[in-house]
């Protein structure tokens, strides 16, 4: 499950060149203060980086197919098995405590189902034609659109992305300002999911790995001889059921994958969750932190733009406008987000575009 987790980690690491640039900059620095070490490190960049990048520009849209698809297998296999062991379990000890559990899981099933549904197919944004926006005079240097504040420039997807956090090859789409609360609210509702399996699914692997098979000979066959028992030689041996095998591997298995989707994602959802609070993006974050030492070594602090404190940067991320209210969150909503991803307004200029 070491390699599932990694998984998850690096496929949600921000792929971008300048992400790229920037990661690769921190390590030079790290390493470049370690004395009598001299190293070329354009050769190894070069050497190392441009293998990674022509696999991931050649074969990126179908790696993210297969992706798509293990997600969607794992979803079935998961909820097949709590059907199939855990039902029958809970049903033989409660059928309200059953009924209660089946629509708490179902409610998180929804959720969980909706939000990665709409995280696909929703797109991330890209920015309008220039003459929509004349004001907005930047450009991308690799695809000639237009580049509004916070639009950062996919190299998998070839287009510019609106408040771009990073690719998901999990999604095979980016993860942009249109469908970041959709994939952010998938990965609490799994994390959700997996606590849930945890605790309600211990008592039924518990069960299937301590009950006897029962077709299994308990001590040795034995006549009656008149007088005595005697003990007869068995001719054959009774093999466990398969069922009850297959039951148990699968139980396990079911486990060992919950064990490692619940590391992977409940670490990026605190990461994310940090983010978000911040008012910042992933690749915000890459160059933030930048911008922080360098006000630290001249003495200031740092104020992020975006950054209007936890509790609004919240209701902005979720979409709570418009007499919307928290209870978006815990059911499907399709409602877009606060802002079109083009203008924001400033802590110091609130007149700046505001959100609607």
């Amino acid at each position: 499950m070491r390699i599932i987790s990694k998984l998850f980690f690096v496929s949600n690491f921000v792929i971008s060149k300048i992400t790229r640039k920037q990661v690769w900059k921190k390590v030079r620095q790290k390493i470049g203060n370690i004395p009598h070490l001299s190293i070329d490190w354009d050769v190894l960049t070069d050497r190392f980086i441009e293998p990674v990048i022509w696999v991931v520009d050649h074969f990126a849209d179908s790696l993210g197919k297969i992706f798509v698809s293990l997600v969607w297998l794992l979803i079935q296999f998961v909820v097949g098995v709590a059907y199939w062991i855990g039902l029958s379990f809970y049903w033989n000890i409660s059928a309200e405590l059953t009924i209660a559990l089946v629509i708490f899981g179902h409610w998180i099933l929804l959720n969980v189902v909706f939000h990665y549904y709409m995280a696909l197919i929703t797109p991330p944004g890209l920015p309008p034609d220039a003459e929509q926006i004349p004001h907005i005079k930047a450009r991308c240097k690799k695809c000639q659109s237009v580049k509004p504040e916070r639009t950062h420039h996919c190299s998998i997807c070839r287009t510019c992305i609106l408040r771009m956090d990073h690719h998901c090859p999990w999604l095979n789409n980016c993860v942009g300002h249109f469908n970041h609360r959709y994939f952010f609210l998938f990965m609490v509702y799994v994390v959700l999911g997996m606590i849930f399996l945890f605790i309600f699914g211990a008592p039924v692997i518990v069960h299937e790995l301590s009950i006897s098979d029962a077709s299994e000979p308990i001590g040795y066959p034995v006549f009656h001889n008149g007088s005595h028992l005697l003990p007869v030689k068995q001719v054959e041996e009774v093999s466990p059921p398969r069922s009850r095998s297959l039951r148990r591997a699968v139980s396990v298995t079911v486990a060992i994958l919950c064990a490692g989707i619940l590391a992977a994602l409940g670490a990026l959802v605190g990461w994310h969750a940090r983010l978000i609070s911040r008012g910042e993006t992933s690749i915000e974050n890459l160059t933030n932190k930048d911008d922080r030492e360098a006000k630290r070594l001249e003495g200031s602090t740092f104020v992020n733009p975006y950054d209007y404190g936890s509790y609004e940067n919240w209701r902005i991320f979720l979409g709570l406008s418009e007499g919307r209210t928290w209870w978006c969150v815990f059911f499907p909503s399709v409602h877009p987000p606060r802002g079109d991803g083009i203008s924001w307004c400033f802590k110091n200029d609130l007149t700046h575009v505001s959100f609607k």
